[in-house]
């Protein structure tokens, strides 16, 4: 199987006949016509995020399912029955004939880097879980968590440059912004350097998340109950009505789902702090607290 893209052709290739690093490889070369940040694409590596322009390859979200279906056609897989679940619409993939990689909807949610792409690849049975490889990687905790630190530096370091640049009553409201920056930065170190503080509140936010998604999943039901009890009602008004709030409520719930799936995979992975996870918050903790001095001259 190949695929014709510009000038290049591109060999699909038998997931489980390469190493992970050579996986991540094909990753990172796939998705460089979406790249805007070219000094961070050309040096990316496991841990590069796919998105933003500060310590990401500078790719817009919008372009997200692009990359997603860049790496189905990069791989092929044994993993091609399709098997209903029961009850539902949906289905999973089993062992099958080797043939087209195939992402289903919401698995590629946490793949924010070419590492997590990996780890997603060996999650859902394409690839074998290769726990050497998987220490290198960032989770998606860590990924989401240390950008916004990143992202807050930026911040900080954009507005000191602006106090520079003027006076009186507008210096004086821009120093009360970059207190309020600091005082925010100073929560984001206290919260980042404690582990245990750390993992807590990513819990807090799936248990949060978990009851709001319990809540619409329950909703849904008695009002099914509701349109069940009217199925032989000549009050064609009240039941279109009840039909347009269930419409309303599955859409609700998908986003539900969809965002609980993410913060469900942060309270995971938040539990555990690898060794290359404490070095990328030693690196945005010195990289802010650098920072933070500077400013504290000004404020």
């Amino acid at each position: 199987m190949a695929f014709k893209r510009k000038e290049t052709v591109i060999e699909a290739i038998d997931l489980n006949t390469i190493t992970p690093e050579d996986a991540e490889s094909r990753i990172i070369a796939g998705v460089k016509k979406y790249a805007t940040n070219e000094p961070n694409w050309s040096k990316a590596d496991a841990n590069t995020p796919y998105l933003g322009h500060i310590i990401g390859m500078g790719i817009e979200s919008a372009n997200l399912a692009d990359i997603t279906m860049s790496i189905e056609r990069q791989f092929l897989t044994k993993k091609t029955r399709r098997v209903p679940i029961e009850g539902t619409n949906d289905f999973r993939l089993e062992d099958g004939e080797l043939g087209k990689l195939r992402i289903l909807d919401g698995q590629d949610a946490t793949a924010a880097t070419p590492g997590l792409s990996i780890k997603m690849l060996m999650d859902i049975g394409h690839m074998p879980k290769n726990e050497t490889y998987l220490s290198k990687v960032v989770g998606f905790a860590y990924i989401s968590s240390i950008g916004e630190g990143y992202r807050l530096n930026e911040s900080i370091k954009k507005l000191i440059s602006r106090i520079e640049r003027l006076t009186g009553n507008e210096k004086t409201e821009a120093v009360q912004n970059l207190k309020a920056m600091l005082a925010q930065a100073k929560t984001y170190l206290t919260d980042i350097s404690d582990s245990k503080r750390f993992a807590e509140s990513k819990q807090k936010t799936f248990l949060s998340d978990k009851a709001a998604h319990d809540n619409l999943a329950q909703e849904l039901v008695l009002l099914q109950d509701k349109i069940k009890g009217l199925s032989t009602s000549n009050d064609h008004e009240r039941v279109s009505a009840l039909n347009a709030e269930q419409a309303e409520l599955k859409t609700r719930l998908k986003i539900s789902s969809d965002k609980l799936r993410v913060s469900s995979e942060i309270a995971s992975c938040a539990a555990r702090r690898s060794p290359i996870e404490e070095a990328k918050v030693l690196e945005i903790t010195s990289i802010i607290s650098s920072t933070m001095a500077q400013a504290e001259k000004i404020s």
